[in-house]
Parts: C-alpha cells; structure tokens; sequence
C-alpha cells in the first residue's frame, strides 16, 4: 500500500477519511501526534482482551482477535490521518518491544528435557515448513513477505513468530496480517479436529501429546487441545511447543539466510562502490540478526541462567502478549482488504499445505518412534 504526504493545509484533516488516491502520510516527528492513533491501539487491544475470555473466542487468541478488531475498524472509518501515526508506532516499535520481551519464554534448558522424539519432532516441524513451503510458495504466486510469514507462523508458533519474522523477511502490513489470520484459523481448526478424533483414531496419551505439540500453531491452540486428553498429555504437548518456540531465532537466521540466497538484488551492491559495499554488509547484518532479535536472544539467555526472576517471568510474558497484541491492532489499522481478497486462496493453500506437511512429519517420528 503505497503513501504519500498530505498538504497541511486540506481544512479539517482529522476529520476526513483518507481515500485511495490520497494515501496516508508518514508519522510526524511530534509525540503528541502519536496520541490519537495509541488511544484507538490501545482501545482495540483491550477489546480483544477482553473478547479473549468469552467462549467461542478463546481458540482465536487476543492477538488474531486485536488484528480483526483493527482491520474492521479501519473498513468502518477508512484510513483516518489523526490515527496514523500511532498506529504505525504500535506496529512497529511496539511490534519489536514484545518480540523482545517473549523472549522471557525462551527457556534452553527444555531441549534437553523434551527428550530425543520431542527434539526430532520439533526440529522437524520447523525445517519442512521453512523448505517446503518456500518452494511452493513461489510455486503459487504467493508473494515472498506473506509465505515466508506464513512458514515462521506454521513451524514455529503463530502470530508472535510471524510478528518477528515480518521486519526480517520486509513482509509489509497486509502480508503480516494475512498470515496471522491464516495461521490462526487453522490452529483453531486444528483444535477442534484433534479433540474429536483422538479417541476414534485411537491416538493413546503421549502420541496425541507429540502430535498436538509439534503441529499446532499457537500456544493457545496446543493448551487447549492437550487439555482434551488429560494434564499428562497437556504437560507434553506443551513442552514440544515450547520447544518450537525456543526455535524462532535459528528460524529467523535460516530466514535471512535464504533472503540472501533467493533475492540476490536486495544485497548486491548497484556499482561495486565502497560506500554501496559498506551499505550492503549494513543491510545483511539488518537482515540476519536485528536488534530486536538480540534482544529477545539475551532475554532467553538470561531467564535460562537464572538471572530473571520466577515472580518476573508471568509479567513480562503477559506484557509481552500485551505490546504484541497492540502491534496487531495498529497493523490492522493499516491494512488494504483489497489485497487481502487477492492474495486469499493461493495463501490459504499454502498455508494448509504447511500444516499437512508438519502433520505428516509428526505422524512418521511417533510412529518410528512407537
């Protein structure tokens, strides 16, 4: 979605929609401008909070729900200037303060107590849809920024891994939310299929468990469809996912990895001048390792070795849940329901083919390993 400036001099500017001719502007520099825009962040995000603990919304999450909340919003009252700067802040600074803070779940000491099968299985989940969904991605038409969110969101966990993976991967506001949106209707479809066919399929305690854990795509999802066989397997299921988790970083690296590999135009340098040159390692070391993901690396480490607190870690997570559900918001806020319809059915596809894919590597480890 392409935006220009607006002339300061258009007569009651906080007022009037934004139409399609007439893009929105950049954030001015003012943090009182950013006012507005965090006030309807803020409001959306406590809905969907809220929204979270009724039935029939919890499978969604507060996250896909801050994301709808914003995307309806902006459909009702158009693309309203006075909200545009907040809501950009939300979707980018906040974006990166939460990703920063879910490292407070990162915890490494879990790939050595999930076991062998857990390791095999979460390493699996995570390699086949960052393989195979790359190739059939392009395969589709499906645009890089959205399948390669829709990959981190499939193998990894959810909206917060796609909320990482979008500046990493240049996936832009539309991209982003396509793949939350996605990836969280499966998930919540996935719930509901595991909790009927445990039993008819015969799947005993801990291969549910395994299966569950290394399929599903949010956290959320894998709580609630291990808890429909029981805590034992609820307490497995959600130590493979957690193992999932603990791999965003490496996925994120492999991620940047590939960009370099695949979009040789983004990191080679025009002229071959030193300045192009020296702009183009800054550009690579953006892309493998932001500081963002620093942050959520040292975060990890530090909950790891006993450095954060116990009485620390459900705050920062919660608030973590909270910055990453206001980043959805403001990136719904800014999102083009045009290209949504575009990119739908192609996207989809991928999306089911990624979790047939886990699915199918998940079933062969716990069938090899009986």
């Amino acid at each position: 979605m392409q935006r220009q400036a607006i002339s300061s001099g258009v007569p009651s500017l906080l007022d009037r929609p934004v139409t399609a001719a007439e893009p929105v502007p950049e954030p001015a520099g003012r943090n009182w401008d950013l006012l507005p825009g965090l006030a309807l962040v803020a409001a959306l995000t406590a809905t969907a909070w809220l929204l979270v603990n009724l039935p029939g919304f919890r499978l969604f999450g507060a996250l896909a729900l801050a994301l709808v909340l914003g995307v309806a919003t902006r459909t009702v009252i158009g693309a309203r200037t006075w909200a545009v700067p907040g809501a950009r802040f939300a979707a980018k600074r906040l974006l990166r303060l939460g990703v920063i803070l879910l490292g407070v779940r990162l915890q490494m000491d879990l790939l050595v107590a999930a076991g062998p099968t857990a390791l095999v299985l979460a390493f699996g989940a995570v390699l086949v849809c960052l393989a195979a969904m790359e190739p059939l991605g392009r395969l589709l038409g499906v645009a890089p920024g959205l399948r390669r969110t829709l990959a981190v969101g499939t193998g990894v966990c959810g909206a917060s891994a796609i909320a990482a993976a979008a500046p990493v991967v240049n996936a832009d506001d539309d991209e982003a939310a396509m793949a939350v949106g996605l990836v969280s209707l499966l998930g919540a479809a996935g719930v509901v299929a595991f909790s009927l066919l445990a039993e008819p399929l015969g799947l005993g305690e801990r291969a549910y468990a395994l299966v569950v854990g290394a399929t599903l795509h949010e956290v959320g999802h894998v709580l609630a469809a291990g808890a429909a066989m029981g805590p034992a397997a609820l307490d497995l299921a959600t130590l493979v996912k957690l193992v999932r988790v603990a791999l965003l970083a490496p996925a994120l690296l492999l991620l940047g990895v590939l960009m370099q590999r695949t979009d040789p135009a983004a990191v080679t340098p025009a002229s071959g001048s030193a300045t192009d040159a020296a702009l183009n390692t800054a550009r690579r070391r953006r892309v493998l390792l932001p500081g963002f993901l620093v942050g959520f690396l040292l975060l990890g480490a530090a909950r790891s070795a006993g450095l954060v607190p116990e009485t620390w870690v459900t705050p920062l997570s919660t608030s973590s849940m909270l910055l990453t559900a206001a980043a959805m918001a403001g990136i719904g806020l800014g999102v083009d329901l045009a290209g949504l319809k575009r990119a739908g059915s192609r996207a989809l596809l991928l999306a089911v083919a990624g979790f047939l894919a886990s699915l199918v590597v998940a079933a062969t480890v716990v069938f090899l390993a009986g």
